[in-house]
């Protein structure tokens, strides 16, 4: 995890941190950074000091996580499926409700 700061201007946010292998930045749980000010760091610390030094560069990630229930993979479409279903239940139910109103 290297530091960094979402903007250069002094006091306009706090220092993040920024995790080189997933390519993410997080909010340090930790109470004590939240009085460090991210333009400290700048925006660009993590990616200057990998571009200087590219043998800290860390390679990526071997094993990606795959959804599994009771074993058997999951399906991709299942959850563009599950949320077809669910927002045509909710469009059931307005309608129900609206109908329910006029009486």
């Amino acid at each position: 995890m290297l530091s960094l700061g979402l903007s250069d201007v002094p006091g306009e946010a706090m220092v993040k941190s920024y995790c080189p292998k997933c390519m993410d930045v997080y909010t340090p749980k930790s109470s004590r950074y939240h009085c460090i000010d991210g333009a400290y760091f700048g925006t660009g610390f993590p990616h200057m000091l990998l571009m200087v030094h590219p043998e800290y560069r860390p390679k990526g990630a071997t094993n990606h996580f795959i959804p599994r229930l009771y074993g058997f993979k999951i399906h991709s479409l299942a959850y563009q499926i599950q949320q077809q279903s669910a927002s045509m239940f909710k469009t059931l139910l307005r309608a129900l409700k609206d109908k329910n109103e006029k009486f």
